[in-house]
């Protein structure tokens, strides 16, 4: 049996996920699955200690990552998050894509660290607008349409990787 992350940090499965009560709660079960602890048990005590101490880690780790739990979330939901990877249904979207990256080879292109830094931020608003979006549509059940906000998200991820990829290049020169 599966087990779900939500449940195991006795958490409501709803997203955004409280972040403090996530740590309260991981924090408690570390101390409570604690390899040390167990020192007396047999080796099979010890290796499902060591197992249910892995899967609180996973689970935390999972959680805390406010794209990995909407994954998640769409997971316990019956939702291939996986399978479709980054197919993106919005041609919108994906022409955003193509004129958002021709700005950013123009801004490398002139070396301009002002211009960088305020792409950054353009971006990453975005990002933070699509993610609220994404908690629209979970709240709505609409499963589809969180799939696809999920898949944006991860674009505007890359796209912030590569402006901070150049904002170290450029900081090193």
């Amino acid at each position: 049996m599966v087990t779900n992350y939500f449940e195991l940090f006795q958490l409501p499965i709803k997203l955004p996920i409280d972040s403090g009560q996530l740590t309260v709660n991981y924090q408690q079960l570390q101390r409570q699955y604690h390899p040390d602890n167990f020192a007396q048990a047999t080796d099979n005590e010890k290796v499902a200690i060591i197992q249910k101490s892995a899967m609180i880690n996973d689970g935390y780790q999972t959680l805390k990552n406010p794209l990995k739990a909407a994954e998640y979330l769409l997971s316990l939901q019956g939702v291939d998050v996986a399978t479709e990877q980054n197919i993106i249904h919005d041609a919108d979207f994906l022409m955003e894509q193509f004129s958002l990256r021709e700005k950013l080879d123009d801004i490398e292109s002139q070396n301009n660290v002002e211009l960088l830094d305020d792409f950054h931020s353009e971006i990453s608003q975005r990002k933070k607008q699509v993610y609220q979006q994404l908690l629209d549509d979970i709240s709505q059940q609409n499963w589809q349409a969180a799939l696809n906000q999920i898949y944006k998200i991860r674009y505007l991820a890359r796209l912030i990787e590569q402006i901070e990829k150049l904002q170290e290049k450029q900081f090193a020169l």
